[in-house]
């Protein structure tokens, strides 16, 4: 088993090539950098975008951080749904992909685009959030945590760019965190607007707890077990694929650790304010002096995967 893991002796022929080409790597060239464009112009132009909505008058009653929130957590929604919807059409065109399992480089043209369009996104997100916590010193919008993942997702979606290793594990993964961003991002948003509608906010919360266990815990846990013995298995002449392929792993390794921590901390604690939301509309109303949140709303960013 020890040999699977050494480095492999090269040949003459065992030199390893990135693909750069137009033809493989179209989206690379426009995909990245006009989803980077488009998502940094939305956010720019929200100021006059939003006051035109019909959410207007509670947009207005924000603060400049809750407003800067509001238009950044409508960016990730926007992420989220699209790379979840590519990436499943990109898994259920690819028979390959699914029955093979391959670590080796493999062409996906949507799984490709996919993840040059969550690349173009975390080139907008990541300069937001680090501005936020570094420069301004912002420790309730968003934290040290998310700043790191930000950036170690974009290192992943760059290291699959270039390689187009692992594929299918990738793809899972980033689908099923993707897709429980959907009911996280919501709830925040329904939190911003303090919105009313209650069975709206409990269906999304109970959403959440559900896409958590079954996408984050159960399968990602499985790929992760078969990500490993397929390593264990993997063998290839070609160092610089070695370390794409080994790469990969151990980020993977880290976002499926980072979903128990995420599990442990966000989700409870959003579960945990719900109830006490519950508990206190039970009660009978009372004469209360304004609190510092006044007309607000509750200030948060999104915990992107």
């Amino acid at each position: 088993m020890a040999s699977d893991w050494r480095w492999p002796t090269p040949t003459t022929n065992s030199s390893y090539t990135v693909d750069l080409s137009w033809e493989n790597s179209w989206a690379l060239y426009t995909v990245f950098p006009l989803s980077a464009i488009g998502f940094s112009a939305v956010y720019l132009l929200g100021p006059r975008f939003w006051p035109l909505t019909p959410i207007a008058e509670r947009y207005q009653a924000m603060s400049e951080l809750n407003k800067m929130c509001w238009r950044q957590n409508c960016n990730a929604m926007v992420h989220s749904v699209t790379c979840t919807l590519m990436l499943i059409i990109a898994i259920g065109i690819d028979e390959e992909l699914i029955r093979e399992r391959p670590l080796h480089t493999h062409y996906n043209t949507v799984g490709y685009a996919a993840m040059c369009f969550s690349m173009g996104y975390f080139t907008f997100a990541i300069p937001w959030t680090y501005r936020l916590y570094f420069c301004k010193g912002e420790r309730v919008a968003t934290n040290l945590s998310l700043a790191i993942h930000h950036g170690v997702v974009w290192v992943a979606c760059l290291c699959y760019n270039l390689s187009r290793t692992c594929g299918l594990y990738g793809a899972v993964a980033f689908a099923c965190m993707e897709f429980t961003n959907w009911f996280f991002i919501a709830c925040i948003l329904f939190d911003q607007l303090r919105s009313k509608r209650y069975w709206l906010k409990n269906a999304c919360y109970a959403m959440l707890v559900i896409a958590f266990i079954v996408c984050r815990v159960v399968i990602c846990t499985i790929m992760m077990v078969l990500f490993t013995i397929d390593l264990s298995k993997f063998e290839s002449e070609h160092r610089g694929e070695w370390f794409f392929v080994l790469f990969q792993y151990l980020i993977f390794l880290f976002v499926w650790l980072l979903s128990f921590y995420f599990g442990l901390k966000e989700v409870h604690q959003m579960i945990k304010q719900q109830r006490k939301a519950k508990a206190k509309a039970k009660k009978p109303p009372s004469v209360t002096t304004s609190t510092p949140s006044g007309p607000e709303g509750k200030v948060m960013t999104v915990n992107n995967v």
